[in-house]
């Protein structure tokens, strides 16, 4: 593990914004549909899906443009790399291959969960556009607490990262923010191991890419769940085939469920679920009271209190 320092350095943005979710204790929402938030119930895990079938899947080239721009052609990547040979030489050439290596499996071979942040005075009857976007004609949003998702157990290899709203100049000042950063602390530098350094720089760029959106989409408030299984595989995050709206596909669960002998807690349904909203379909009721059902066999307490109907209009 990186330290806090080096782990800061690398991830401002990141940083700040775990540091400000803890701090206003949001939660998060998972707009699907209801048959998807009867499957979390019913087999309690939630399904990681490949960025290929994501709506708009120029959002990985988006990160990955942004990316390159910044290594290749402004000073800052220069500044960066500078950093890393004064540390051992030949250490930007490493971790430039090493990056190189997993291009192609960076989009072929991430899958995720896009979560939005839920504020509860601001989100009483959900994100409009996420209703627009998200569940069909069943719209839910599934309303999660974050303990889990702060974890920094190592149990499970999935990793969550909030959003990045940036234009390719926009990414290139974040950019800054993180060399500026390694050079003005360059004894965190200095007492790092080379390889760990090439490891956690690798990290760092990797999450950038699968977590950077154009601004149009800043609304969404977005992150991410996110596992590189050719990376970092794992006996509990296991994939499955599944027909989704007719297209078969690879998804990877994983259960809710904890590992307190490894720190990761508060990840049971019953922990982790804050409430369901049911969003603007046509049959709000059958599917409220099927939902409070499953939740109290799924031995939710007081399931009639955590699933509730919004009210907001929505024209498709």
């Amino acid at each position: 593990m990186p330290s806090r320092q080096l782990h800061q350095l690398l991830q401002p943005y990141a940083s700040r914004r775990l540091e400000a979710a803890k701090a206003e204790k949001i939660c998060f929402s998972h707009y699907t549909s209801a048959d998807a938030a009867l499957s979390i119930i019913r087999n309690r895990e939630i399904w990681l899906r490949s960025a290929n079938v994501m709506n708009d899947f120029s959002e990985i080239a988006h990160g990955q443009n942004c990316l390159v721009h910044a290594w290749k052609n402004t000073s800052f990547g220069q500044r960066l790399q500078a950093v890393m040979n004064r540390r051992q030489d030949g250490l930007s050439k490493q971790l430039e291959a090493t990056f190189n290596k997993y291009l192609t499996d960076r989009h072929t071979d991430t899958y995720l969960m896009s979560i939005s942040e839920h504020h509860p005075d601001d989100d009483r009857l959900g994100k409009l556009s996420m209703w627009r976007a998200y569940g069909g004609h069943t719209n839910v949003a599934f309303v999660f607490n974050t303990s889990p998702l702060f974890s920094e157990s190592a149990a499970l290899p999935a990793f969550s990262s909030p959003v990045l709203y940036a234009t390719v100049a926009e990414f290139a000042d974040h950019f800054s923010q993180v060399v500026t950063g390694l050079e003005e602390n360059f004894a965190v530098v200095q007492n790092t191991d080379p390889n760990q350094l090439v490891s956690e720089l690798f990290f760092a760029l990797h999450m950038a890419v699968l977590s950077t959106k154009h601004p149009g989409f800043a609304e969404e408030k977005e992150w991410r769940i996110l596992h590189s299984p050719s990376l970092w595989p794992s006996e509990r995050i296991k994939f499955d085939v599944v027909s989704i709206s007719g297209v078969p596909q690879k998804v990877y669960k994983i259960s809710l469920e904890n590992f307190p002998n490894e720190g990761f807690t508060g990840a049971s349904l019953p922990e982790v679920l804050e409430e369901i909203i049911i969003g603007p379909t046509q049959f709000p009721y059958p599917i409220y009271d099927a939902l409070v059902h499953e939740l109290t066999e799924a031995g939710v307490a007081n399931a009639p209190s955590k699933v509730r109907v919004s009210d907001i209009p929505l024209r498709k």
